[in-house]
């Protein structure tokens, strides 16, 4: 028999008869919980055992880098035969802070000098025009714009 988590301190993981924690599923939009299984508890943790892992890992790394880069400098590659190279450069990045002033300088040759790249992102206001059947401009407006959908996994402790 399995025994119901019960509601402790934030701080307290509640484990159940089963040597593992409790877990469950919250749906945000409707605010509905549903217990998690066995197996599913166990594929998170393994995740966030990764997560954590990973995050670690990354550290130790951007620390060697930092060594190695200012032992070696940059424009050197470290070179451990058989095992691996270690490559170190340099990476600069312009960006115009003052676009109006430099059109000013540059004049007619702003255009061949400078790219422009425009992000137009939809309000919400026009997506509700968009699904609004009672909208004059929903058909016009609807097929200028498309929907998409993507799904990821965020990882954080858990107080």
């Amino acid at each position: 028999m399995v025994a119901v988590a019960k509601k402790v301190k934030q701080d307290e993981v509640v484990v159940k008869k089963t040597g593992q924690p409790a877990g469950e599923r919250i749906v945000r939009d409707t605010g509905e919980v549903v217990p998690l299984s066995p197996a599913e508890i166990q594929l998170v943790m393994q995740g966030w055992a990764l997560k954590k892992q990973i995050d670690e890992l990354e550290a130790q790394l951007k620390e060697i880098s930092a060594k190695l880069i200012e032992a070696h400098g940059v424009g050197a590659s470290l070179v451990v035969h058989g095992v691996c190279r270690a490559s170190i450069t340099e990476r600069e990045a312009v960006k115009i802070q003052d676009a109006e002033r430099l059109k000013k300088v540059l004049g007619a040759r702003f255009s061949d000098l400078v790219q422009v790249v425009v992000t137009y992102k939809p309000e919400p206001r026009l997506v509700e025009m968009a699904c609004d059947g009672d909208e004059p401009l929903q058909p016009a407006i609807r097929a200028c714009l498309t929907v998409g959908k993507s799904a990821a996994v965020s990882w954080r402790a858990e107080k």
